[in-house]
């Protein structure tokens, strides 16, 4: 396997990329263990220093832990700094475990609510402007994808508004959770408008200068958003377990012309 990189600075980038997301999705140290180093070097056609820096980046991020005599050893979901954009955004590319979902919509719960009261309170005009910009593009997206990106605008702008520094960095994270919960949730033309409406209620309330209002609009919001992922992964599941309808026989398609 190769990565086909035209330049050399970015193969350990590359590498930990694509390691990291093969841990994630289990494809690679099922047993516990990463392969060698010269396994490895071999595998994806690198040099072995390549393979070590990517090693120490990936137990920086809390994925492995290596130690003589043992290699590296993959480590434990608690044990990864989750918190990190990129682990964040590997595992929402992955098949994540509900609990892990839970997790994450608490997470968005105990932020963005007090975000979103912040910024009734504090938010300038111009940011309240960007807040409603964004709600239009919700509004006016001609497809799912452009349509992701407004609804990301529209909840990294409500940071920005709250005028809390630590708030606003931690909006690479709230990127990573939003793309974890469109992959979930269901996204028919309803749930859509739905959502439309719920973001417009959280919009208005903020240009309102309502703080209350607006926290408990985004709670709603949010409520709103589990659902859906629930009610996803249940359409999903049942999806998985139907029995696929195979074409009959020869003989049969036959017998039923007669």
């Amino acid at each position: 396997m190769t990565f086909g990189m035209s330049r050399p600075s970015s193969f350990h980038a590359h590498l930990v990329d694509r390691l990291g997301r093969m841990i994630v999705a289990g494809e690679i140290g099922r047993g516990g263990t990463l392969p060698r180093e010269d396994e490895l070097a071999q595998r994806f056609e690198l040099s072995r220093t390549v393979i070590r820096e990517a090693t120490k980046t990936l137990q920086a991020l809390g994925l492995i832990v290596t130690g003589p005599r043992v290699g590296s050893r993959i480590q434990p979901l608690s044990s990864w700094r989750l918190l990190d954009p990129q682990v964040m955004e590997w595992l929402s590319d992955a098949d994540m475990a509900s609990g892990f979902e839970r997790d994450l919509l608490e997470l968005r719960s105990m932020i963005e609510p007090a975000a979103c009261a912040f910024a009734a309170e504090r938010g300038s005009s111009e940011q309240v402007a960007s807040i409603m910009a964004a709600l239009a593009g919700m509004v006016g997206a001609p497809d799912r994808a452009m349509h992701e990106a407004a609804d990301f605008r529209f909840h990294d702008a409500v940071l920005r508004a709250s005028d809390n520094i630590l708030l606003v960095q931690l909006s690479p994270i709230l990127h990573a959770m939003l793309k974890a919960s469109f992959r979930l949730s269901m996204h028919d033309p309803v749930r859509i408008q739905a959502s439309i409406t719920l973001h417009r209620d959280v919009a208005n309330a903020i240009a309102g200068r309502e703080p209350d209002q607006a926290r408990a609009a985004m709670v709603v919001l949010l409520k709103s958003a589990q659902a859906d992922i629930e009610q996803g992964r249940r359409r999903s599941k049942a999806a998985a377990a139907r029995p696929t309808t195979r074409n009959p026989p020869r003989n049969l398609k036959r017998s039923a012309q007669c």
